[in-house]
């Protein structure tokens, strides 16, 4: 049997959440798991219990793709509302006495089972959710719909980033429900853009740090990489330049240079070619 989705939309719009989370319903005609329950509020809360109850079906489990302060946080009062088990990969992260989920394994309700798999880059404890049945992919932040994925140095890893997209690529997926955005019914095509987005990227801030005779900061590479983009994205580009450069770092091409307790930011300067 395919599992229905239903999608429940948190009323938490922002620069960092486009339209707002996705929650996501997941199951059959008795019990459902629940993917991303969402910031915790009021409002949502009743929502997902309201989606539920026009399923006629009930909340036995609730899944996490990350700990997120917009993914997580309303897991402890949905359970204790429904009774429902929190999973995800990192227990620690919040107050909802989530047990552990390991990549492979599977979560039920009704026919449908849901497959953890383990996708860092991110952050260090995302997991994507793989209905291999119907071949579905619920992808939290891991890919998105209308944007680009932020990877912040510390949370998450370029490199780790980038072996996660080929191995959802590899999953062959026919449709994503990303955490944020539209549905994705393309997936092969959106999963290579993020790919070849991700390259050139990489080789525009290698370029620019080339660029540079003296050592640099993250933001110093954003005015010319990011040219035509609204200043306020500029905090979240030099997260993404530094995530890029610290894997340039692990590849040798770039190297990290200064004291950066002393600056409050750490430098770097290009290798010669």
């Amino acid at each position: 049997m395919k599992g229905v989705t239903t999608q429940v939309l948190a009323p938490n719009p922002s620069m960092f959440t486009g339209t707002g989370t996705n929650t996501y319903l997941v199951g059959g005609e008795r019990t459902l798991v629940c993917i991303d329950p969402g910031p915790d509020d009021d409002a949502h809360l009743a929502a997902i219990l309201a989606a539920a109850g026009d399923r006629a079906a009930r909340i036995t489990t609730v899944v996490l793709t990350h700990s997120h302060p917009d993914h997580r946080p309303l897991a402890a009062r949905l359970a204790a509302r429904t009774g429902a088990t929190v999973r995800c990969f990192d227990p620690s992260g919040g107050d909802d006495a989530a047990r552990a989920l390991r990549d492979g394994d599977s979560v039920h309700a009704d026919e449908v089972a849901l497959i953890a798999v383990h996708t860092p880059g991110h952050t260090r404890d995302h997991l994507c959710f793989f209905d291999a049945q119907s071949r579905v992919l619920y992808t939290g932040d891991h890919i998105l719909s209308g944007t680009t994925t932020v990877i912040h140095p510390g949370e998450g890893d370029m490199s780790d980033y980038m072996g996660s997209l080929r191995r959802v690529h590899d999953l062959y997926p026919l449709t994503i429900y990303p955490g944020h955005g539209e549905r994705v019914d393309d997936p092969a095509s959106l999963i290579n853009e993020y790919i070849e987005h991700r390259m050139q990227r990489e080789a525009q801030v290698l370029d620019a740090a080339r660029y540079h005779a003296t050592s640099f900061a993250p933001m110093d590479l954003v005015p010319d990489i990011y040219a035509g983009y609204p200043a306020e994205v500029y905090p979240l580009a030099a997260w993404t330049i530094e995530a890029h450069l610290e894997k340039l770092t692990l590849e040798r091409l770039i190297d990290r240079v200064g004291d950066a307790a002393e600056t409050g930011k750490t430098r770097y300067i290009a290798r010669p070619v």
